[in-house]
């Protein structure tokens, strides 16, 4: 009963494999997948609370019984695809559900740049939230995480393996007789498939050998007899080396007897020579029509080996299929095409068949602008990564630019995802190429992506610092500017030297966010490079320059902006220049308090207090009689600091003041001066 649910699990893990491979996670067909799987995993925990199985070529060890999967193709293709992705084994535990089997589907179906992004299989599943089912925890009897016994012990091991290394030698000696005695291929297939099954299981250094031993031994057949023997033998390495010995014509009988099986057809031209499959391909031409769209359905045109060999008609011929498969309702054979297209036009560029690329990357421009699945999109782009390194470095700038003008287009579309611009923008980054400027300045605007924006933009260098120029125009939004302060602080000297040369600009609010920016970056030796802005036509910019001063601390330049004919210079000047001004130079700016202006008035008094300058108090008194006139807010502001600056000096004559100030008509001011005869009293 055990036996029979683990073989039907298996084969429910290797079809739910080969569905994960054409439908995402959470596609109806999955949700079926996923059910039928954990049915039948179900029935084996009925049996075992938690159990391991452990992955060779073509056998699948489960406790101490050893399942062959070379008969079962789907089992077959299975354990193909764990070994391409280093799956050696997979242990389950009780309690496990349908989203873990639904993680397990997706780990196992990722191509290896996927995987490697979280490390390996198990972190990725792990990254997924599934405990329940371990990658890799068993390593062929030595338990690394759970205590299930999944084969035998290491001397139980050796012996068996004695006892198989006797059982091959005896067959290879029955073969030996049977083409010694020259019976028909029909009467060899049996012996030859026991051959092959256990040189297969044998180690390294012995299935070497004993495939050496095999393969002179097989010269001793007729070509013929060699066809029908292998026509339908199971293409294991052994065999595939076999092939590579044969005639043309027998590689040709052989192709076209298995011309129905893709796989194995593309196993056979794969381990073939590039001379020898030269010699072959006319007489393929000849045989098998539209040898282009085979070929392409085989999945061998992506082969250089095959493109070498094609003329210029032949290559033009050979593309056609996968333009129509970028037509397709089929979302993963519209990703086949583009990327087998993008790979093409990668090998054509080493080849130097530029029209033929130029014709190729025309098609992949317009077809990824016309995509409407991301996925489609995303999953194409590590293939043009590839391609633009190549044109790059062969100096085909036309074919860079190509690639990258749909993805400004695409990424102005709305409802774009996340994930989707993450991955466009790391991608545009990479390229360097400054034409993507735009497109990665517009997301500063966006929320939850600016280290990636930040990550792309700075890779660019001095090349960025003109568009971010550009966008300062723009920055009165102070996120935006301290965005745009980051990214160029990161660029370096580079950037503030290419700023402090655009200082001049005609647009005073970008001269203005040039200035803001310098101070924010907080490099002190650029103040005097910027000190000619005092000069400057328009008092906003002065304004910030004084602002930037003093962060940078350049006293000397804020001290010169006090001679400013804006009062709102003077104002910033002042603020400034509070923790350093002397007592003589405040004595000298009493005069502005005669200046109708409440901002700059307010510092000066601020000043004073801080600075207690004992001296002015005549002149705050003038200035607060001033402003009897005036029953405003600001005026009311400013006559309680007015007062409370007064008590600050303790100046010999405070009382007077504050006698003559309580007689005035106005009776705010009047109020305020005896409610501060009445504190200095107390």
């Amino acid at each position: 009963m055990q036996q029979a649910a683990i073989h039907d699990f298996l084969k429910e893990l290797a079809v739910g494999l080969k569905s994960a491979k054409s439908y995402p996670p959470g596609h109806p067909v999955m949700d079926k997948v996923v059910a039928n799987t954990m049915a039948q995993l179900s029935k084996v925990f009925t049996e075992t609370p938690e159990f391991s199985l452990y992955f060779l070529e073509r056998t699948i060890i489960y406790q101490d019984t050893r399942i062959d999967a070379s008969k079962n193709l789907a089992l077959v293709a299975f354990l193909e695809t764990l070994k391409k992705n280093e799956i050696e084994s997979l242990t389950f535990l009780s309690g496990v559900k349908n989203e873990d089997l639904k993680n397990l589907y997706e780990v196992m179906s990722s191509g290896k740049i996927k995987l490697k992004e979280y490390g390996n299989a198990q972190t990725m599943l792990q990254a997924k939230g599934t405990e329940r089912i371990k990658i890799n925890a068993v390593k062929f009897g030595i338990q690394t995480g759970v205590a299930v016994q999944v084969a035998q012990t290491q001397e139980k091991k050796v012996e068996a393996g004695a006892i198989e290394q006797a059982e091959l030698i005896a067959a290879i000696r029955s073969l030996k007789e049977l083409v010694e005695r020259g019976v028909s291929a029909i009467e060899m297939k049996e012996r030859f498939s026991q051959v092959i099954d256990k040189i297969e299981i044998m180690p390294g250094e012995l299935k070497n050998s004993y495939s050496e031993t095999v393969t002179k031994l097989l010269e001793q057949i007729p070509a013929e007899h060699r066809v029908e023997l292998l026509r339908e033998v199971e293409l294991k390495p052994i065999v595939l080396r076999l092939l590579s010995t044969l005639s043309e014509d027998t590689l040709l009988k052989l192709i076209l007897a298995r011309s129905n099986n893709y796989t194995d057809v593309g196993k056979i031209v794969t381990s073939l020579s590039d001379e020898k499959f030269s010699k072959v391909l006319p007489e393929l031409k000849e045989k098998i029509p539209n040898i282009y769209e085979y070929l392409a359905q085989v999945g061998l045109l992506l082969s250089e080996k095959v493109t070498s060999l094609f003329s210029k008609e032949d290559l033009r011929t050979s593309i056609k299929p996968y333009y129509t498969m970028l037509d397709s309702q089929n979302i993963h054979l519209r990703e086949q095409g583009l990327k087998s297209l993008i790979m093409l036009a990668e090998r054509f560029i080493k080849q130097g068949q530029f029209e033929i690329v130029d014709e190729i990357i025309n098609q992949v421009s317009v077809s990824l602008e016309q995509e409407a699945v991301e996925e489609v999109v995303l999953n194409s782009i590590e293939a043009l990564k590839n391609f633009y390194k190549v044109a790059k470095e062969f100096n085909q700038e036309k074919f860079c630019k190509a690639v990258i003008e749909p993805f400004n287009r695409i990424l102005g579309r709305p409802g774009i995802s996340t994930p989707f611009k993450r991955q466009t923008i790391k991608f545009l980054g990479e390229t360097e190429e400054p034409s993507v400027l735009p497109a990665l300045f517009s997301f500063l605007w966006e929320t939850g992506i600016y280290p990636d924006v930040r990550a792309a933009i700075i890779k660019f260098g001095k090349q960025a610092v003109s568009e971010a120029l550009l966008t300062l125009k723009e920055a009165e939004d102070y996120s935006l500017r301290m965005k745009l302060v980051d990214i160029l602080k990161n660029i370096g000297k580079e950037a503030t030297d290419i700023l402090i040369k655009n200082i001049d600009v005609p647009e005073w609010f970008l001269r203005r966010n040039i200035v803001a920016v310098l101070g924010d970056i907080g490099e002190k030796e650029i103040a005097p490079k910027i000190i000619d802005l005092l000069n400057d036509p328009d008092d906003r910019v002065r304004v910030e320059l004084v602002k930037t001063f003093s962060k940078l601390e350049y006293y000397e330049g804020i001290e010169k902006a006090l001679a400013d004919k804006s009062m709102e210079v003077k104002t910033e000047a002042l603020k400034g220049l509070k923790k350093i001004i002397k007592k003589e130079t405040i004595m000298e700016l009493l005069p502005l308090l005669k200046e109708k202006n409440d901002t700059l008035n307010a510092e000066i008094l601020k000043i004073i207090g801080e600075k207690k300058v004992t001296e002015s108090a005549p002149q705050i008194t003038d200035f607060l009689i001033s402003l009897s006139t005036r029953s405003d807010s600001d005026a009311q502001s400013l006559k309680e600091l007015g007062i409370t600056t007064l008590l600050k000096l303790n100046h010999p004559d405070t009382r007077l003041f504050l006698n003559n100030l309580a007689l005035t008509k106005d009776k705010a001011l009047a109020n305020l001066a005896t409610a501060a005869l009445k504190r200095r009293e107390e």
